[in-house]
């Protein structure tokens, strides 16, 4: 039976940080935290800044997606770190020092586990999101701090081009999520002046994926898990940045049955008709990823398991 915690009672915190420059790093994160709602939980900062922990409060334990430095920085200084890797794959500058280290690696992924690291299998939100409506696309577009108006232009213009030419699939919404998501807001509603617009964690973009019946995104492995729960097709956009492009590569290598929009305007005409197929044949997506992680022993609790870590950590004597 899982040990649960009062914050106040028992005066812990547990320090909360992901990859500033990845919203799919700070996607995992939230859902991560979703499961921890009894302890207190503390904003991450790079180590030096002005919003790092002080030492008269400082967190006996802290959960890290990504960000190798931080961890390093966190566990030399005394707090205990489960550290996760949110991409699916090895850390690219290899793992940092940390007391657990954790993989999202959804099921559906091939290769080996490996040695001394904890697989979590799917990490997905905290509520399954099923679609029932069909009203058309949901666009949800992750924007790093560097992204600019031309870069978000050009995402939901290569969108625009493909659904243009696909029947009865309008763009109704747009979710906006990361920390350069505010500045596209204005281009949003330039381009779809009839699509509602969300922002970051906001919980009505939980009744626009209700509602879709097709979700076109920046590449990410929590996309395919919306998509798989929603029971709706996924196209992706183009990779905006490193981040994105490994997300890509890492769809790529599973062999996903979705869509891969080129963003070449030439190319249109190839991309509505990928859209077509996706949209052919709504439920694919959703059975090909359930086939894979039945086969894997992948419940989709990720999330809870890395939370229960967290925990661990927490009870453990000093």
């Amino acid at each position: 039976m899982e040990t649960r915690l009062s914050s106040v009672q028992a005066g812990l915190t547990v320090l909360a940080a992901a990859l500033p420059d990845d919203p799919e790093s700070q996607t995992v994160l939230g859902w991560i935290c979703a499961h921890l709602t009894e302890v207190e939980l503390l904003p991450g900062q790079e180590p030096g800044s002005a919003g790092a922990q002080s030492p008269d409060a400082p967190a006996r334990v802290a959960v890290i997606c990504d960000d190798t430095a931080l961890a390093e920085h966190t566990e030399r200084a005394g707090t205990a770190v489960v550290f996760v890797s949110t991409t699916g794959v090895l850390p690219t500058n290899g793992w940092p020092a940390a007391r657990i280290r954790s993989m999202h690696r959804p099921g559906w992924l091939p290769g080996e586990r490996h040695q001394g690291v904890h697989q979590a299998g799917t990490v997905a939100p905290p509520r399954a999101v099923r679609a029932r409506n069909g009203r058309g696309a949901l666009i949800r577009l992750a924007l790093s701090e560097a992204a600019d108006t031309a870069d978000s232009t050009r995402l939901l213009r290569t969108a625009q081009d493909a659904l243009a030419e696909t029947a009865d699939c309008p763009v109704f919404a747009v979710h906006l999520y990361g920390p350069g998501s505010a500045r596209a807001t204005e281009t949003v509603t330039a381009l779809l002046p009839g699509a509602t617009v969300y922002q970051d964690r906001d919980p009505a973009a939980e009744r626009a994926l209700s509602e879709a019946s097709l979700l076109v995104s920046s590449p990410a492995l929590t996309s395919v898990t919306l998509a798989q729960t929603a029971r709706i097709p996924l196209a992706l956009l183009p990779p905006l940045d490193a981040h994105q492009q490994r997300a890509a590569a890492v769809l790529d290598s599973a062999g996903a049955p979705l869509a891969v929009l080129s963003g070449d305007h030439a190319r249109r005409t190839d991309d509505a008709e990928a859209l077509r197929r996706a949209l052919d044949a709504p439920d694919e997506l959703a059975h090909w990823a359930d086939a894979a992680q039945q086969a894997a022993g992948d419940d989709r609790r990720g999330a809870q398991r890395i939370a229960r870590k967290v925990r661990q950590l927490l009870l453990a004597p000093m």
